[in-house]
């Protein structure tokens, strides 16, 4: 089986975020995300598994639609989301923050962890089902969360 791994400089994002579960609540805080992917799969026709530049544009347009927002876990059972006209009004615990809704991007997670996250980009990005995908999102050096699945 053959393997492709895409990176690029470009394959970033600069969001905040917070992880809270029953009992603790980490600050509001920022990174700056790395984005990897990883395919195996058959060759095609043309002796490739798919065409990095199809693969590194889709990550680069996933990567874009996360830069500089607060990245907000819409399925958390401790995190409550309500918007409020162009507000976001978050609760966790005793923690209230009021942000701009134009700053904030609400997803389909129940927390915005770095595996969460490669999770999240993974079902953003399209491949045969023949293949196998594998999403590695960084917020540092060393701290890399993974998701793999076979579409």
């Amino acid at each position: 089986m053959h393997s492709i791994r895409v990176s690029d400089s470009r394959m970033h994002f600069s969001a905040a975020h917070f992880v809270a579960s029953a009992g603790a609540c980490e600050n509001l805080h920022g990174h700056n995300y790395t984005v990897e992917v990883y395919i195996e799969g058959p060759l095609n026709e043309d002796g490739m598994v798919l065409d990095f530049r199809d693969v590194k544009t889709r990550a680069i347009q996933i990567c874009r639609s996360l830069d500089h927002r607060v990245l907000l876990p819409g399925e958390s059972n401790v995190i409550k989301i309500r918007d409020l006209d162009d507000t976001v009004e978050v609760r966790v615990g005793e923690k209230r923050y009021i942000l701009p809704r134009t700053d904030c991007l609400v997803l389909p997670l129940a927390a915005t962890t770095a595996e969460l996250l490669a999770e999240f980009i993974a079902g953003k990005i399209e491949i045969a089902s023949s293949h196998l995908l594998r999403v590695c999102v960084a917020e540092s050096e060393g701290s890399v969360g993974c998701f793999e699945s076979k579409k």
